[in-house]
């Protein structure tokens, strides 16, 4: 795996605050701790698993059944995990791009495998907060291609740097490969925080009752500019500017946005890093295949929030680099690194 950018390996607690959380809110208030009945049971051999029909929609965060992308998890020792997932080909927002499936599934892949190892298998209680210091992974393109129906995934998940107090997991990094039919599709990483109820409440103070704006959109950037379907999915706003935009976020982003969250949701912010990467190597076809992000803040609701992008050197060759910065209040809230192969048709 091309490691694209890096985040210290452990987020001091002290921290929290000025990184990207993602939270457990569904409702609009903290859930209770996960019911017994849903907590998984230790076999006989010491170890656990689900193979049901369904992962349940609070151990991985989404208030949408059709969004939940993990399907079963094993535990193989106290640090090695399997795990199963399925792509959607006909999804309503991450829609294929020239044939293969959107960038965006494979970290809300990563993101998922790893909020429902949290709460299944490493004593984190449903309403707990999650806080990414960097989410960095790289696909091979040419095993993504969208087949007529789901596209079933094995994921082989490794724990390292974890950190337990009183048996519940503070904090960790998570190695992940993602196959299909036992090629590799992906590799990718994420280090986790982890911040209970009284903690989070502490560490956003007035903000954690903010709640997303309904004001007028501003304009978009012409969504196929972005690669958007349409311009209810575009994340851009022109500026005047070749190389900044403003974020918009539409109300018919439901795949992306939690109506409870306190803040702009990072899988968002990737997705408006994308986007940017695209609109700034315009005509070219710029397709990633290689993602990083450092959430250095939270993203704020009610704050206006620039994107700027730039070309940078490439580590390889034949290859296009871009680098996208999120700032607000003059504050950097997240930088991603794109690569894609030059002229990818």
């Amino acid at each position: 795996m091309v490691r694209i950018l890096t985040a210290p390996d452990l987020i001091p607690l002290r921290r929290l605050g000025a990184v990207m959380s993602d939270t457990m809110h569904v409702s609009g208030a903290v859930q209770p701790r996960t019911p017994p009945q849903t907590r998984p049971k230790r076999n006989p051999a010491g170890s656990t698993g689900h193979h049901g029909p369904g992962v349940p929609q609070e151990f991985v965060h989404r208030p949408f059944i059709d969004d939940i992308l993990v399907t079963s998890w094993h535990r193989r020792d106290d640090s090695h995990f399997s795990l199963t997932a399925q792509w959607p080909h006909d999804h309503g927002y991450f829609t294929p791009v020239h044939g293969r499936h959107h960038l965006i599934l494979t970290g809300e892949t990563i993101r998922q495998a790893g909020l429902l190892l949290c709460h299944t298998e490493l004593g984190v209680p449903v309403g707990h907060h999650f806080i990414l210091g960097d989410l960095v992974y790289t696909t091979h393109p040419e095993h993504l291609a969208v087949g007529g129906g789901p596209t079933r995934l094995t994921i082989d998940v490794t724990c390292s740097r974890m950190r337990m107090r009183a048996g519940r997991l503070t904090s960790g990094h998570f190695d992940m490969t993602i196959r299909k039919a036992g090629r590799i599709v992906a590799t990718g990483h994420s280090d986790v925080t982890v911040a209970s109820p009284a903690v989070y409440r502490r560490i956003r103070g007035d903000r954690l009752t903010a709640r997303r704006s309904l004001a007028p959109l501003p304009p978009a950037v012409p969504h196929h500019l972005t690669g958007s379907a349409d311009d209810r999915d575009v994340l851009l706003s022109p500026t005047g500017r070749p190389d900044r935009w403003q974020l918009r976020i539409a109300p018919g982003h439901a795949a992306m946005v939690n109506p409870a969250n306190d803040h702009i949701p990072g899988m968002l912010l990737l997705d408006a890093a994308q986007q940017a990467a695209r609109v700034l190597t315009a005509p070219q076809e710029f397709v990633p295949y290689a993602f990083g992000t450092e959430f250095r803040r939270y993203a704020e609701h009610g704050m206006p929030c620039d994107i700027e992008a730039r070309l940078v050197p490439s580590a390889l060759p034949s290859t296009t680099t871009v680098q996208v910065t999120g700032i607000q209040d003059g504050r950097p809230v997240f930088v991603s690194t794109l690569t894609a192969l030059d002229n990818r048709r």
